[in-house]
């Protein structure tokens, strides 16, 4: 068989499994369908022009929505454990893109800061740059290091409180206090190793095509993805109140009915 044939006839993944998730999730995965396009229909009202403020929470949303689309793939084959780690950086872009929003006064802060990476960078891969672009780094940095700084010391990110204080304030900690599941399986440590393991006595993992974590990840990813909407259309006053209450019901009766609650 030539190279060009065995490429042409590659298939990654495990699309054969796709049957198998949707006998198990049918009624939410067509609600998921009818949530997407809900999605679009939001993106497509976007009025022309965005300022700074609008933009930075506008592209945390679609961070969001970006990520719902990586979930839905990988749930699609099986790979229910790995969404999860999608559900997780979902929940964050999507908590950040709340709290922005209602509080603006900190957008400058989560703009800024990227100075003092750019600089980090500079120091890190002086090769990649040259030296005027070094110098802009290091003068861009002095301007907004007394920005981020604390007795001397730069603060390590942007804001000033970390997710769990950002999830509070915009209602969503009983969400933070089950994200931190997600949180162990993307970072590999003893809990999340246990997830792996699925009960099993033995020392091998779970690993696709299967159902663990599916529910788990499809009911997170979908609620973030309902409450970045949310987000979005009260920034811009959309006029997506209706639709996104129905959406909402919709989301909990579903779900209701399998007994799974997002988190």
């Amino acid at each position: 068989m030539s190279e060009q044939t065995q490429q042409e006839e590659m298939v990654f993944g495990f699309p054969e499994f796709a049957a198998t998730v949707f006998q198990a999730y049918g009624p939410a995965l067509r609600l998921t369908h009818a949530h997407s396009q809900l999605a679009n229909e939001l993106l497509a009202s976007l009025p022309k022009t965005l300022n700074r403020d609008q933009a930075v929470v506008y592209m945390l949303v679609r961070l969001t929505i970006a990520g719902w689309v990586e979930l839905l793939t990988l749930v699609g084959h099986g790979a229910g454990l790995g969404a999860m780690k999608i559900a997780r950086g979902m929940f964050e872009t999507s908590v950040m893109a709340e709290y922005l929003r209602q509080t603006p006064a900190e957008i400058d802060d989560y703009v800024e800061y990227a100075m003092v990476l750019r600089f980090k960078r500079s120091r890190q891969f002086p090769k990649a740059l040259t030296a005027e672009q070094i110098a802009e780094c290091e003068k861009e940095y002095l301007r907004v290091k007394p920005q981020f700084e604390t007795n001397g010391k730069v603060r390590s990110q942007w804001h000033r409180h970390p997710i769990s204080f950002m999830a509070e304030k915009v209602g969503r900690k009983d969400q933070y206090d089950v994200y931190s599941l997600k949180a162990s399986i993307h970072h590999g440590n003893f809990e999340g190793l246990m997830a792996y393991l699925s009960g099993r006595t033995t020392l091998e993992i779970d690993q696709p095509p299967s159902l663990t974590s599916i529910s788990q990840a499809l009911v997170a990813g979908h609620g973030y993805l309902l409450q970045t909407l949310e987000t979005l259309n009260d920034m811009l006053n959309l006029g997506f109140e209706s639709k996104l209450k129905t959406a909402v019901a919709e989301f909990s009766n579903v779900w209701a009915k399998r007994g799974t609650t997002v988190g």
